[in-house]
């Protein structure tokens, strides 16, 4: 009869634990948030965190139970913005099977980008593209915001936009990043097609090459943007020259972004390199030029996106050779 009772307590203890641990989140929720960051002052903010940190607490001690939990409020949260943006971080964190990244998602396109410090939203939108993520929509939201400006401090650089998107779009599929930008360039405010027409020219693709062209010869994008294509086409072309063989330079494409052990330090800043690049690859060489490309984004960086652009010149200039 005892061993009945104690199993009784325990059973009733462990099926009401969850509740509490959602209760707790609900309460603390009322009182925490429904404010717009950028409306605070540095006191109020200081203030703020550490409730938020009680909040983030709460979940964190027990998980398990707390994730589910998360995803209802993303779910039925329809007005707080911060909220979407904080809670949806925190999922993230704290759930090590990306079962519930797809809420994760989903709470951030409900979340309002003019509140946020957009380098965070730029780490968990890198995140959730390398957890295999459908992100689309949110590289969006990162282009459509006028002027942007992400600051990475650990690398104590100011990204635009433009820039900080290509960590998202890069690491994409080809035609998943090539099928948002269209769709961006199609539907987008203002700022979103510039952007967008910018990073599909980067992207440098027969498809996205043939209906940036139409839109030109059309006159279907603001005469700036023409400019700016025309600009980075003309800026991204290089002399072939250089005496380095094809088979070093195919060498170092499989090296990209760098290889230590063979003091590779990467294409970019080494204008001999590039130059031998363009010349000894050709159009069979194309989707290998893209493949390495694609390695140069491991993570969030001014060299990053150096490398990156030096690939970009190679691709351009070779994919432009193919066709003379």
């Amino acid at each position: 009869m005892q061993k009945i009772v104690v199993f009784f307590v325990l059973f009733i203890s462990m099926t009401c634990f969850p509740q509490k641990t959602c209760d707790s989140l609900n309460l603390l929720k009322a009182k925490v948030y429904g404010f717009d960051p950028s409306a605070l002052s540095d006191e109020e903010k200081e203030a703020k965190n550490g409730d938020l940190d009680l909040f983030w607490k709460t979940a964190r001690n027990n998980p398990d139970e707390a994730k589910p939990c998360l995803k209802t409020m993303i779910e039925n949260e329809q007005a707080d913005s911060y909220f979407c943006f904080d809670a949806s971080s925190l999922l993230a964190r704290i759930d090590s099977t990306s079962t519930y990244l797809p809420t994760v998602v989903a709470g951030l396109e409900k979340s309002e980008l003019e509140h946020l410090q957009l380098s965070s939203y730029l780490e968990i939108c890198f995140y959730l593209n390398y957890k295999k993520q459908d992100i689309g929509v949110l590289a969006e939201k990162l282009i459509s915001i006028p002027d942007a400006k992400v600051f990475l401090a650990g690398h104590f650089i100011t990204l635009n936009a433009i820039d900080a998107s290509i960590f998202l779009y890069n690491n994409m599929p080809v035609e998943t990043a090539e099928r948002y930008l269209k769709q961006a360039i199609e539907k987008g405010n203002a700022t979103a097609r510039h952007n967008a027409a910018v990073v599909l020219n980067l992207l440098s693709t027969d498809t996205g090459d043939a209906f940036l062209n139409t839109l030109i010869a059309n006159k279907q994008l603001e005469e700036s943007t023409i400019a700016f294509i025309n600009k980075d086409r003309k800026a991204f072309s290089v002399k072939p020259s250089g005496s380095i063989s094809r088979t070093k330079i195919l060498e170092y494409l499989d090296d990209v972004p760098y290889n230590f052990e063979k003091e590779f330090f990467g294409f970019s800043g080494n204008d001999k390199m590039i130059a031998s690049a363009c010349k000894q690859l050709n159009k069979e060489d194309v989707d290998k030029i893209r493949a390495a490309r694609q390695k140069t984004t491991p993570g969030l960086s001014d060299e990053a996106l150096h490398e990156y652009f030096a690939l970009t010149s190679i691709l351009m200039t070779v994919r432009n050779k193919s066709v003379e």
